[in-house]
């Protein structure tokens, strides 16, 4: 029964963000709203980044993200808990965007990263890029309507946390969470003319 209503609440939560992504009017098909298809990537194309909490055993809990439906699906059913939908990303390469890589630790971490900098650093420092995960783009600066995706890090657990909200962002840090920076440009939930 609990992973029914997990399921169910799963599917509500993605008919709501389709539903809001969906353009309300002609003229943004037209690109009038001044969206430029030579250098923003369509936001009917974002889709949802789902954050889920994975349980650890001998750690403390991790922050889990991703834009593939399948794999939030299996986690829940294997005991993770949808927490939100961080933002809207993309899992085609759109214009202007990049690779937004998710890098696993040895010991639980997990990190996500638009900048090759901290990606060679994090691999140097035994990361590695997992196979299963579909590649998922962002924006590397803040253009085309898009917000910062702030990293956080509590360095006592090892727990990244990432967000598009400032307050949850300071509700973080209020909470022994130092921010690291931003690491990449997202879509807000609910965009649907992003420009």
């Amino acid at each position: 029964m609990k992973h029914i209503l997990h399921a169910l609440f799963l599917s509500v939560t993605v008919a709501l963000t389709a539903t809001q992504n969906i353009p309300h009017n002609d003229a943004y098909q037209t690109d009038t709203l001044g969206r430029s298809a030579e250098t923003c990537g369509d936001p009917t194309d974002a889709l949802p980044f789902y954050r889920a909490i994975v349980p650890q055993s001998s750690v403390p809990m991790r922050y889990f993200y991703s834009s593939n439906l399948t794999v939030t699906n299996t986690g829940i059913k294997g005991g993770w808990n949808l927490q939100a939908v961080a933002c809207l990303v993309f899992i085609t390469q759109e214009e202007s965007t990049v690779p937004f890589i998710r890098l696993d630790g040895a010991d639980g971490e997990f990190i996500y990263t638009a900048n090759t900098t901290e990606l060679e650093n994090a691999l140097l420092n035994g990361f590695t890029i997992p196979a299963v995960d579909p590649e998922t783009f962002v924006y590397p600066t803040q253009i085309c309507g898009s917000v910062p995706f702030y990293h956080l890090r509590n360095a006592a657990t090892k727990v990244n946390f990432y967000t598009a909200s400032t307050a949850e962002m300071q509700v973080f840090n209020a909470n022994g969470y130092s921010t690291i920076g931003i690491a990449g440009y997202v879509l807000p939930v609910g965009c649907t003319e992003c420009e």
